[in-house]
């Protein structure tokens, strides 16, 4: 298992703007900051093999929650609420907001690809298995093995 201390961000869409007759196409800054912070991340602190053949990937992004989850109930506060508080910070409680997990592995497998240093390109993932829970702690964790 490979952990990624940063809080998970989507893939963010392409934007495209038109002047006179050009258009460009251009990335979100912060999106491109993010998955360069993450690239060297990898670069710097993964030591585990390279794959280029068939592999199953499960990955659970950790994501920071919104104050009515993450903030201590009172002891009058209903038990639903205390129950919901429990679930969050015992990293049980899933996200079921935005952002989508398909773009959330998007943004991760291309700063992956980008390192060039854990797999040949991220078309070699055959078997996945993607989830997001709220966490105290945001972050991603994601293991790989190859499959026959």
């Amino acid at each position: 298992m490979f952990l990624i201390p940063f809080e998970p961000k989507p893939q963010a869409r392409p934007r495209a703007t038109i002047r006179g007759r050009h258009a460009s196409v251009y990335e979100d800054p912060k999106m491109m900051r993010w998955r360069k912070q993450v690239t060297d991340y990898i670069k710097e602190n993964y030591d585990g093999r390279y794959f280029d053949g068939a592999v199953r990937v499960e990955v659970t992004f950790y994501m920071k929650a919104p104050q009515n989850v993450s903030k201590k109930p009172s002891e009058r506060a209903k038990d639903k609420a205390k129950q919901l508080y429990l679930k969050y910070i015992s990293e049980r409680l899933w996200h079921i907001k935005k952002a989508d997990v398909d773009n959330l592995i998007k943004s991760l497998f291309d700063s992956i690809s980008k390192s060039e240093i854990v797999w040949s390109d991220d078309n070699i993932v055959c078997d996945l298995r993607a989830k997001k829970l709220y966490s105290p702690n945001p972050r991603i964790e994601i293991e790989i093995e190859e499959i026959e």
